[in-house]
């Protein structure tokens, strides 16, 4: 592109008359310079400019949250706080799973934990969204150490992924035992296998389900 570009622009900017819609004019120039400016790089080679669009990083669009309680906590207390965990004005919809780490008998139940995802509102900060899920945890577990709260900011790709590996048979064949006592635990506790509000479920996930 030359600089004719710029000429251009001036030109039809003479022809305005009233000084209210000259600066009408520049006030819509300056927005759309702005924009380009934000979305495009702009080299100048002599009376070249070369408009380049930007790679932009993508956007978060969800949360992945695991929470791991401590063995003193009842199953129904850790129901209760996910729940008021999920009352947050940011937060579009939701899918979450509760599991247990046993793989026989003696040991069912032990370890249970939910894994959640998030489909949050835009222009939500981090550090804002961080605050409060962890001080809804505070005063049950140490939500600084992400092996206990684990926070993760996802694109769509990846809350695809991990639908995935809430709903599905997971790809390591050592936890489909585990899984299968999920099943057994969830029975005796009257559990839903998974919770959801205003959340999209993949058919995918869906035909690859485990019977629950």
């Amino acid at each position: 592109m030359s600089n004719n570009y710029s000429e251009i622009f001036q030109h039809n900017y003479s022809d305005l008359v009233t000084e209210y819609d000259k600066g009408v004019w520049m006030l819509e120039f300056r927005k759309l310079s702005q924009q380009v400016y934000e979305t495009h790089d702009i080299k100048s080679q002599g009376n070249v400019i070369n408009i380049i669009k930007k790679t932009l990083p993508l956007k978060y669009s969800h949360i992945f949250v695991t929470v791991n309680p401590p063995p003193s906590l009842l199953l129904d207390d850790f129901i209760k706080i996910i729940n008021k965990m999920l009352n947050k004005r940011w937060i579009k919809g939701y899918i979450y799973v509760l599991e247990q780490r046993g793989e026989n008998d003696e040991e069912l139940g032990k370890g249970f934990h939910t894994h959640i995802l998030l489909d949050i509102q835009e222009g939500i900060k981090k550090s804002e969204i961080d605050r409060e899920i962890k001080n809804t945890w505070k005063k049950i577990l140490d939500q600084d150490n992400y092996h206990i709260l684990n926070i993760k900011y996802i694109n769509n790709d990846e809350q695809l992924r991990k639908q995935s590996y809430m709903l599905s048979y997971k790809k390591e064949e050592i936890k489909h035992k585990k899984q299968e006592y999920d099943i057994i635990w969830r029975n005796r506790n009257n559990l839903n296998k998974y919770y959801y509000l205003n959340y999209k479920i993949e058919q995918t996930c869906q035909e690859n389900m485990p019977d629950l």
